[in-house]
């Protein structure tokens, strides 16, 4: 049986927790035959994820580096990943990826993006997670689309809007979403009545 740290309610920076939690997404895995460890990056101490950062406009939050200190992403994209580290629908990015994913976020997305209308600044939006033009981020500063939620983890894809309301209520999700799935061979299987259930026993936002 899976154990998970218990939940807390939007704070910031435990490492421990974050770590728990991604293990126990790992482990979520494995009970389906994946094993994704060999194909993540290893982690990073604060300082390296920093220097790697220093492009970046803004301080990563401490849940960005908790995550990081944890495991630096997938170096390839998901075509060229044997497993891939899903967060829903966006594979997470290493830090070297992040800033061409952030590029091209800018060069899309960007361009017309009105913080005073939108409710967030794409430039100080973070994107650890990406795949085909979409991506996840979690923006650093500035406007962040709902006053509740210090660090939500936003959707860029198709729109822009809250999907979860922080990094520990995704990776929770994510959890739940794994341990209900069925895996086909190709890809995941989950109802969708049953995908909403579990996204809204950890999250309030506007997914």
């Amino acid at each position: 049986m899976l154990t998970r740290p218990p939940q807390r309610t939007f704070t910031t920076g435990d490492k421990l927790m974050i770590s728990e939690l991604c293990e126990a997404l790992l482990a979520a895995h494995r009970r389906h035959g994946i094993d994704i460890s060999q194909d993540l990056l290893p982690g990073l101490p604060r300082e390296a994820i920093e220097a790697e950062t220093a492009w970046f406009p803004s301080r990563l939050p401490d849940d960005l580096i908790a995550l990081y200190g944890w495991r630096n992403g997938q170096p390839e994209d998901a075509w060229n990943s044997q497993n891939v580290l899903w967060f829903r629908d966006m594979q997470f990015t290493s830090l070297q990826r992040a800033r061409d994913e952030y590029v091209s976020m800018m060069d899309s997305y960007g361009l017309d993006n009105d913080p005073a209308s939108e409710g967030i600044d794409l430039r100080m939006c973070f994107p650890f997670a990406s795949f085909n033009g979409g991506w996840y981020v979690v923006p650093c500063e500035g406007p962040r689309l709902d006053s509740r939620f210090p660090f939500p983890v936003v959707s860029v894809f198709q729109g822009i809007s809250i999907y979860f309301d922080s990094i520990e209520t995704m990776l929770r999700t994510c959890v739940d979403w794994r341990v209900a799935s069925s895996w086909s061979g190709d890809d995941w299987e989950l109802p969708e009545h049953l995908e909403m259930e579990i996204w809204r026993r950890y999250n309030q936002g506007r997914r």
